[in-house]
């Protein structure tokens, strides 16, 4: 059994009650946390998760929704090393890593060496990547369309054997782009970001900001042959208003469609 969690599901700023996007993926004995924005150790406590039992951190860009909350997190493990605690492996982007090692040494500077010595693997930024993390869990990522500042890297995990054939994809944050689309490949759930609606705003078209609209992402995942679809990251400026998101996502996917809350968990099951 293959479990997402979703820890947080709001945009950067995100609406009233809700903090922003993390999921965490749990295949067998690996815990796999996917971004890590300023909350994350409330988002983790809400689910009765410890930051003990993550085995893989996978950090989509340098944006601080989605990469503030390195520096406790490290910080958590600073603190509990005597208890045994290991820190979990880290992949990510050289640029992102740079940023990380930057909010770290202005939040902590250097303490015992928890951060500087935790084990991380690069992944390359503008062309694809893979990551075998167990010889029945594969990463694979892509580049995605978002920000020349942040560039975005969008995860699709695999797993095999033991774990069945299962596919998870993750844009990240990105406009549409056609990296997407090998990424969401007859996925069994693709997390799309959504952040904003062409039937409220028609103006945003199929997306805008380096952001998609949820009729974009109903067409990509009909396009890619994905099962299930999520929409997250989805605008502040549409609280209330979701409902018109999900129906313009149905209008072009057809398949079941959802727009998860903070500390629901979905099951990709054989």
């Amino acid at each position: 059994m293959i479990e997402v969690i979703f820890l947080g599901v709001g945009a950067a700023l995100p609406m009233r009650n809700t903090t922003n996007a993390s999921y965490l993926i749990r295949i067998g004995n690996e815990r796999i946390l996917v971004d890590c924005g300023p909350a994350i150790l409330q988002q983790l406590d809400a689910v009765n998760i410890s930051p003990a039992e993550i085995t893989h951190v996978f950090f989509t860009h340098r944006h601080g929704d989605h990469a503030l909350g390195y520096p406790m997190l490290m910080l958590w493990y600073e603190l509990n090393q005597n208890a045994g605690v290991s820190t979990p492996i880290f992949i990510a982007t050289e640029q992102t890593f740079d940023s990380l090692d930057t909010v770290w040494g202005v939040s902590y500077g250097h303490l015992t060496g928890v951060a500087e010595d935790s084990p991380r693997i690069v992944v390359p930024q503008d062309t694809p990547g893979e990551v075998r993390i167990h010889p029945a869990i594969m990463l694979r990522t892509w580049p995605m369309t978002h920000s020349e500042f942040a560039p975005v890297i969008g995860l699709r995990i695999e797993t095999r054997n033991q774990f069945g054939d299962h596919v998870i994809a993750f844009t990240g944050d990105t406009s549409p782009n056609d990296n997407i689309k090998p990424l969401a490949k007859d996925a069994d759930l693709l997390v799309h970001e959504s952040a904003y609606s062409s039937n409220l705003n028609p103006e945003y078209g199929n997306g805008i900001y380096g952001h998609s609209t949820a009729r974009s992402a109903g067409r990509i995942a009909r396009e890619a042959g994905a099962k299930k679809l999520a929409l997250v990251h989805i605008d502040a400026k549409y609280e209330g208003k979701e409902q018109s998101l999900l129906e313009e996502a149905c209008d072009e996917f057809g398949g079941p469609t959802c727009l998860p809350i903070a500390g629901v968990c979905m099951t990709l099951s054989d």
